[in-house]
């Protein structure tokens, strides 16, 4: 069999910031694609910076979002210059860091290479575990799953060393050898994460795919403890990130496994959650009743009549389902399962309505909901739909805008610009404190095109700016703001000219935001792409590059997305 031949340097680094970036939840009006393009043709250079990149010091901001299982999560929008330092570490020791990750044997996480979709390592494999575990749970009379707590918030940087290399050994080098240590390569991870988050030790950023790799290292570590390792050896496991499954043929070594993952946790400073935890008999092990439900539940796509019934009997069971529950899953199921209808003229109406209702009473389906909108927008065009939207738009605005609901505040202001409502100063409420900054950036965007009816001095955001520095939480306007010509505050102006990678960066004319969001004609939420046409002409380097390949993906769309919302993996 031919193997592939890896990708040189530039392209992974390239790949990396594509789509190992920014999180899956912000809209693709933000987007790393000519940051992505920079860093290719800059890479020589870049690598030359990298040792002060990786030691600076910024900041990054957060994007809040519901999650479909209850309870928000802040996702970090991370400084370009430290996600820089970032990848082009991992670029650098990526045969490290596959050998690491593989010799775990246990991790769905895969390190090849997916150059179809741009993708520097194909990242986490929701498909293969329920087959694996399904295998597992007939293997094995009980089983141990175990979930770790809080995993991305309280990882601690200076294990990341421990998990490479042992924590005795870097304890000794640290007392005896330490330039030794910070000449290792896992100490510039330790290093370069800090340099995301002001130099705090604790934590890893939420969101980006880059995190999801130093994770996988983190936890290879603890899957190595001796005590641990000598349990599980030659039993049959699996893991999904933060959460293990381990079959076991007694319930007592099962128990200590538990006991000795615990153990290893609290070396690296982690702990188990305890209610995710458990020992049980594998016949404990099914699939919610609501899954199954879904799972059979058919709409008919050729009979409008019996259309009809079946939208209406899934909208109550979906309503139901949630109730009984307790989680916005089936309501995503749901609105997937809407928008995959191709014949739906007769009952667009039915669909329309109860998708605005479920973004109203699930705020995690809004991204659903606003793809639905935008990709049915000649049929949108209706005076009453649009009335609808409008309203959609403004009550969402309202409710959310100051409480900082990012989300579900960033999807609705897309859709505004997409159908080009204007946001006027009643629909903003407040204007203290200055808006998180993808939905600044984005009113930034709308006010540029008269969409927005009062001015970004509104919120008094220069000072604020100025305070927090180019390196700061805000550095996405703060960049925009010099970019776009939003300001002439020389004193903004000169701090992002000072820097010399974010003044190569405005020579190059790179944005973070793409102005063609707005005049999409068709969206995909789970990939974070859209084109402007009904032909296959791109406006985002993630796509597909071909139609056959779109087509391909489509196939499988559906069920992985579906596992992507459902999954609750703690990330």
């Amino acid at each position: 069999m031919k193997t592939r031949r890896a990708s040189k340097q530039p392209d992974f680094l390239a790949a990396l910031i594509r789509t190992a970036y920014l999180p899956e939840e912000i809209p693709p009006v933000v987007t790393s694609r000519y940051f992505s393009s920079f860093c290719r043709s800059e890479y020589s250079y870049l690598k030359t910076q990298q040792k002060s990149l990786i030691k600076s010091s910024t900041n990054y901001d957060t994007f809040t979002a519901p999650r479909p299982v209850g309870g928000r999560r802040n996702l970090a929008l991370v400084h370009p210059l430290a996600q820089l330092g970032i990848s082009l570490l991992i670029t650098q020791h990526r045969s490290r860091i596959k050998k690491i990750i593989s010799k775990t044997k246990t991790s769905l996480y895969r390190t090849n290479e997916d150059k179809a979709h741009s993708k520097a390592f194909a990242g986490l494999d929701f498909r293969r575990w329920d087959a694996r575990a399904a295998q597992l749970y007939s293997e094995s009379q009980f089983v141990l799953k175990a979930d770790i707590s809080h995993f991305f918030y309280t990882a601690y940087t200076h294990s990341i060393p421990w998990a490479v290399l042992g924590k005795e050994k870097v304890k000794e080098w640290l007392i005896h050898n330490k330039s030794k240590l910070n000449a290792h390569w896992s100490n510039d991870f330790d290093t370069a994460l800090q340099s995301c988050q002001s130099r705090e030790t604790f934590g890893i950023p939420v969101g980006p795919d880059t995190s999801r790799v130093i994770a996988e290292i983190l936890v290879a570590g603890v899957e190595a403890d001796k005590h641990y390792a000598s349990l599980v050896k030659d039993r049959p496991r699996i893991r999904l990130l933060d959460d293990f499954i381990v079959g076991f043929d007694d319930e007592n070594e099962a128990h200590k496994a538990r006991t000795a993952l615990r153990r290893a946790l609290w070396g690296f400073n982690l702990q188990l959650n305890e209610e995710k935890t458990s020992v049980s008999q594998s016949r404990m092990f099914f699939r919610d009743k609501w899954r199954l439900e879904f799972e059979v539940f058919r709409i008919s796509d050729s009979d409008d009549a019996k259309q009809e019934h079946d939208i209406y009997r899934l909208i109550d069971l979906t309503l139901h389902l949630c109730s009984v529950y307790g989680t916005n899953a089936p309501a995503h199921w749901a609105c997937v399962r809407f928008s995959g209808l191709k014949r739906v003229s007769r009952n667009f109406r039915i669909i329309f309505d109860a998708m605005l209702r479920f973004a109203r009473d699930f705020p995690s389906c809004t991204h659903h909901v606003a793809a639905f909108l935008i990709n049915n927008k000649s049929r949108c065009n209706d005076p009453y739909l649009r009335n609808r939207i409008d309203m959609w738009i403004r009550g969402t605005v309202r409710n959310y805008f100051q409480h900082s609901y990012d989300f579900e505040v960033a999807w609705c202001l897309l859709v505004s610009g997409v159908f080009q409502i204007t946001i006027h100063e009643k629909d903003l409420v407040s204007f203290e404190p200055t808006p998180n900054s993808v939905n600044f950036a984005i009113l930034g965007m709308l006010r540029e095109r008269g969409l927005l009816s009062v001015p970004l001095s509104r919120w008094a955001w220069r000072p604020v700016f100025k305070k927090n520095g180019i390196y700061g939480e805000n550095w996405l306007p703060f960049y925009e703001a010099v970019r776009r010509k939003w300001t002439k505050d020389k004193a903004i102006i000169s701090a992002v000219t000072g820097d010399p990678i974010l003044n190569k960066m405005l020579t190059a004319e790179v944005t973070f935001l793409e102005d063609h969001v707005f005049d999409a004609t068709k969206i995909d939420v789970l990939r974070r792409v859209f084109r402007k046409s009904r032909r296959y002409k791109l406006s985002q380097a993630e796509y597909p590059q071909h139609k056959e390949e779109a087509e391909e993906e489509d196939k499988n769309h559906e069920l992985s997305g579906l596992r992507m919302v459902i999954g609750d993996y703690g990330l």
